[in-house]
Order: structure tokens, then C-alpha cells, then sequence
């Protein structure tokens, strides 16, 4: 049965349109997972339209704290997780490097040409200018729910804002919320499209509308995908379930009736980067009855 589904921040997207292995265990280790400090937030995402975007990057702690971390995000694909713990909203930065001035207080002017040389006085070597990084705000998260744990941000490009040159949209990307199995339909179309998916005979997505479904094979094992506009088949092929995925679905407008995305997940315990292991207590281990520091 196709349910609509209520989404913070819903999608803004108007276009015209994996795993990672594990280290093998070292002799001696404990098979036993080690216990990491919960993050605020796991992330992964993807850019939604043209190249991947790459030269980003967050602080681990929030705004200028903690670890800077870069990312990269794929066009057509998700990224891989990382870790946040510091308050939201997630900010992203362009790492920048910039050439400082040795004397800030000296006025601007133009140097004086340099004389010639004396022959007992040699030529000084020039001063190198010192260069510093800067951290330029690109973008940052908006209104997730704290209950959230992990999501997924799509990016778009922002041309109208060269101060914010990317827009970020999320949903709630927690394997509780959106488990293997499910395909999560996004409707950009601003009118209602019947479907048929797999064991479903009929659906209908409202104007911009979104359903989360259990893939269901039909009585010939297949699953089968039909999208209908206005009574006309617009778009009709056969999908496969593979195990332990779920997929992201957006119908966007076309001349021809839609267009169809996938983006493809394949569910599996995958550790995000930066997660850490619980800060020890300070003083833990030492004893409190010696004095001195041997």
C-alpha cells in the first residue's frame, strides 16, 4: 500500500533532469568491536548536478573546533560516512591558502626601485612571504531533527549567492527509518502521477509527493516499474532486487513525461570517519595516594 510520509525539510530540488573493506585483524587483537564515542550526527551525501565536489571540508567540533576533516562528494552516488560532534548545523569550508603580508602595519605604496648594487655591500636575499590558511563558509545544514542520527545531504549548486555557493538538503538516512528492501519515491512533478511497482498494482504520488516502499516481487518473480501521466505511460522497465539495498527514487519532470534517478545503497556496517574512542576520565589509572610524579 503506497503512504505518504512527513519529512523535515523537504526536498528543494528543481532540475531539469561502495562499501569500504575493513583492516584486516592483527595478531593479538580482540575480535570484540571497540566501544566509540557517540557522535551528534553520522553524514554521508552526494552532489545532486554536475561534477563531484571536492576541496571541503568540516571542524569535528563545530565552527573553528576540533579536527578539520575534508569530504568529497560524488555526483551519482553516495559518499562515504563521516562523523560530527559538535552542535548543529553542520558548516562546510573551502580550505584556502593565502599569502600574508610580512608587515600588515607598513602602508600600501610602491616600493622604491632598488639601486645598484655596491660591490662590497652584496644583494640581501628576498623574504619569502609567509602563507596561512583560511577557511572560506560554503554551506551549511538546516533544521535537522536532533533525533536524527544519521542523514543524507544532497547538494546543489547556488549561483544566485556567491556568497553561499551550495544549497544542502537532507533526509533521514537511519537504517531504523529506511531499511534494506525499501525503495523511497520523490515526485518532482507538480502533478499526480499513478505508478505500478513490483506486487502493486496501483499508486498514486500526489504533486511533489514521496512514498517509501517494500519492494514485493510480482507473480512472475519480476519487479516491474510503470509511471503514468494523465492516463499515458510516461516510463516503464524492470528493476532488480538485490539483497541488503535500498534505493532513492526522483521522478522529475521531462518533455516526454519524467525522468527517473536512482541512487543506490547498499546496507552494511560501515564505520564513518572520525568516529573516536570515549574520552578517558582525567586522573583514571593513577594512584591517588602517591604525591610525587615517579
Amino acid at each position: 500500500m503506497l503512504y505518504n510520509l512527513s519529512l523535515a525539510g523537504v526536498l528543494f530540488l528543481t532540475l531539469s533532469g561502495v562499501g569500504f573493506a575493513q583492516a584486516p585483524l592483527v595478531p593479538g587483537e580482540s575480535e570484540e568491536e571497540e566501544e566509540m564515542e557517540e557522535p551528534t550526527l553520522i553524514f554521508s551525501g552526494m552532489n545532486w548536478k554536475g561534477a563531484s565536489i571536492g576541496g571541503l571540508g568540516y571542524f569535528t567540533e563545530g565552527k573553528n573546533e576540533g579536527d578539520f576533516t575534508p569530504v568529497f562528494f560524488p555526483n551519482g552516488g553516495r559518499s562515504r560516512k563521516y562523523a560530527y560532534y559538535g552542535e548543529l548545523p553542520v558548516i562546510f569550508y573551502k580550505q584556502v591558502e593565502v599569502e600574508e603580508d610580512e608587515d600588515p602595519a607598513k602602508p600600501p605604496g610602491a616600493p622604491k626601485p632598488p639601486g645598484p648594487p655596491k660591490p662590497d655591500d652584496p644583494k640581501k636575499p628576498e623574504k619569502k612571504k609567509e602563507k596561512k590558511i583560511e577557511y572560506h563558509f560554503v554551506a551549511a545544514t538546516s533544521r535537522i531533527d536532533r533525533s536524527w542520527k544519521e542523514v543524507f545531504l544532497l547538494f546543489q549548486e547556488n549561483p544566485a549567492d556567491p556568497k553561499r555557493p551550495y544549497r544542502v538538503s537532507h533526509i533521514n538516512f537511519s537504517v531504523d527509518f529506511f531499511p534494506a528492501g525499501h525503495f523511497w519515491f520523490f515526485s518532482q512533478s507538480q502533478e499526480t502521477l499513478a505508478m505500478q511497482f513490483g506486487a502493486l498494482k496501483k499508486a498514486s504520488l500526489p504533486p511533489r509527493g514521496q512514498a517509501m516502499l517494500l519492494a514485493k516481487l510480482d507473480e512472475y518473480g519480476d519487479l516491474p516499474i510503470r509511471i503514468f501521466h494523465k492516463n499515458r505511460k510516461v516510463y516503464s522497465t524492470i528493476w532488480n532486487i538485490i539483497p541488503r539495498t535500498r534505493t532513492l527514487v526522483f521522478l522529475i519532470p521531462a518533455p516526454n513525461g519524467v525522468s527517473v534517478r536512482r541512487i543506490v545503497d547498499v546496507v552494511q556496517e560501515e564505520k564513518a570517519l572520525g568516529l573516536r574512542p570515549p574520552k578517558e576520565d582525567k586522573g583514571k589509572g593513577e594512584d591517588p595516594l602517591r604525591e610525587d610524579g615517579n
